[in-house]
């Protein structure tokens, strides 16, 4: 089944702008008036008492076809009589001449405000302006058509595949078109991709194309939200209103960890980071947002009102499946340092198989997962744990043979390096690449490193999490192989 190419008209808008080809101001004029619709300018005065004098702020004048023009509610109207003698002053100021104006009294609010009317010809808006307001006003009615039209489609589909389909379709088509947007717009922080100036600038126009493709956004997460890819870039709105509800208690947490010894809280939020800063230049998931507004109560709830001790945390965070690569690293360290503690190979096994029992025992407070691409937390402690009981079982066999066969014995030495596991997993991959080094398989890299190298956290490298790092390299780990790589080549110099 194929369908038109629903999004058509908001390539069509931001080539026009971008190619200077916008339609004579003539065509515009005939288009509006064509609508029937009442042209007028709101101009919004807030209004302040205070020791006994009594102050005003014009806040906008904003024509109705503008997208941040307030929408006036029918009321009873009354006028705020101790406001009612600035009224010539502030016509004065607006420059408002007009005899028939109307005035709306808000007292609703903290701060009261009188909203004035004014109504304008199109003929008579400036030429930027016009184009500013054309804009807004197409796509209000276009977007409108899209969303109805998807409607249509979707109540025409008979399976949840093909729905499923449908929707991952436009949200990936909308999500480019926002990428694109965000790009061209170049703004320098999130909330710029909102605000417009009073210059009505081609860059204004285009943020008014990124305001209603968002706006389709945010109609699919409203009614289709079961069938998004969860996996996709959210909408930045939707960023906001998740940060929002989670900064406080985020900022609380932080305050726990800065008067305590919580690293593992730490690393948690250093992970949501990402959402608290709203980096543009970060893809942020409706995975991660959900995520995120779950785990961040649930820790902030912990250790306001029932003072988890840290072991406690740990543990809950890992129930919580909260699957991050430095919480895998910070779990497997806390094991280690309570390994290197016991003095026989047998406390150690009685430790690890604890552990073991412990995590597969393990019933998951949520099915889903900070990072959808690698395995669950509760998978990779296990996974760890039973790589660490077969090293301990093929360490004693070869003990053992080596008592037995002393002229044969070999003593492996291992390397220390000031590399972390990731840092060494990233470095070795680059020496793949440049094949510097040509190893038969991945795998037999990967044990080489295991079998010969040591860091400052641990003397003995997990074959698995060398490859789960592999191929999840963060952008911390890039930064500092690439310092190392820079030294490499200062020392090459001398």
């Amino acid at each position: 089944m194929k369908f038109n190419y629903l999004l058509e008209i908001y390539d069509t808008l931001i080539s026009e702008i971008l190619n200077s080809r916008k339609k004579p101001t003539t065509e515009i004029i005939d288009f509006i008036n064509s609508l029937t619709l009442e042209s007028f300018y709101i101009h919004t005065i807030s209004l302040k008492k205070a020791t006994n004098k009594i102050y005003y702020k014009i806040e906008s004048s904003l024509h109705s076809f503008h997208p941040h023009t307030p929408i006036l509610k029918e009321s009873k109207n009354n006028p705020l009589e101790e406001f009612k003698f600035l009224l010539p002053q502030i016509e004065q100021e607006l420059n408002i001449q007009e005899l028939e104006k109307k005035c709306y009294w808000d007292n609703k609010n903290k701060i009261p405000k009188v909203y004035i009317v004014t109504s304008i010809k199109i003929e008579e808006i400036e030429k930027e302006q016009l184009y500013f307001l054309y804009y807004s006003l197409i796509l209000k009615l276009e977007t409108e058509t899209i969303q109805k039209r998807i409607k249509e489609i979707i109540s025409g589909l008979y399976s949840i595949e093909q729905i499923e389909t449908y929707i991952h379709k436009k949200q990936l088509a909308l999500e480019s078109l926002t990428a694109k947007l965000t790009k061209t717009i170049n703004p320098k922080n999130a909330i710029e991709l909102y605000q417009y100036s009073t210059t009505y600038s081609d860059k204004d126009c285009l943020k008014i194309i990124y305001s209603y493709v968002e706006q389709t956004i945010r109609f699919l997460e409203k009614e289709y939200f079961k069938y998004l890819d969860k996996d996709g870039q959210a909408a930045i709105k939707t960023i906001i209103n998740t940060k929002t509800e989670i900064e406080l208690k985020y900022n609380e947490l932080k305050l726990e960890i800065n008067n305590s010894a919580w690293e593992v809280i730490e690393i948690v939020l250093q992970s949501f980071s990402k959402i608290m800063e709203l980096d543009l230049q970060q893809k942020i998931t409706y995975n991660e947002l959900l995520y995120a507004s779950e785990l961040i109560p649930m820790l902030y709830s912990q250790i306001k009102y029932k003072q988890k001790t840290k072991k406690c945390l740990k543990e809950i965070i890992l129930e919580f499946n909260f699957n991050a690569l430095d919480f895998f690293d910070y779990y497997t360290n806390e094991i280690n340092k309570e390994l290197e503690r016991q003095e026989t190979d047998l406390e150690k096994f009685k430790i690890l198989y604890k552990y073991l029992k412990n995590t597969n025992q393990k019933q998951l407070y949520a099915n889903n997962k900070w990072n959808t691409k690698l395995p669950s937390a509760k998978k990779q402690i296990s996974g760890w744990l039973e790589e660490e009981i077969q090293y301990l079982n093929q360490k004693r066999m070869l003990e053992s043979y080596a008592t037995t066969n002393p002229i044969n014995a070999e003593t492996k030495t291992k390397f220390h390096t000031d590399l972390s596991v990731p840092q060494l997993s990233y470095f070795f991959g680059l020496l793949i690449q440049s094949r510097i080094i040509q190893p038969p398989t991945q795998r037999a890299i990967f044990k080489f490193i295991s079998d010969h190298f040591k860091t400052k956290m641990t003397n003995s490298i997990s074959v698995d999490s060398l490859n789960s790092k592999y191929y999840n390299v963060e952008t911390t780990t890039r930064n500092a192989v690439r310092e190392k790589i820079i030294e490499l080549l200062n020392l090459s110099k001398s």
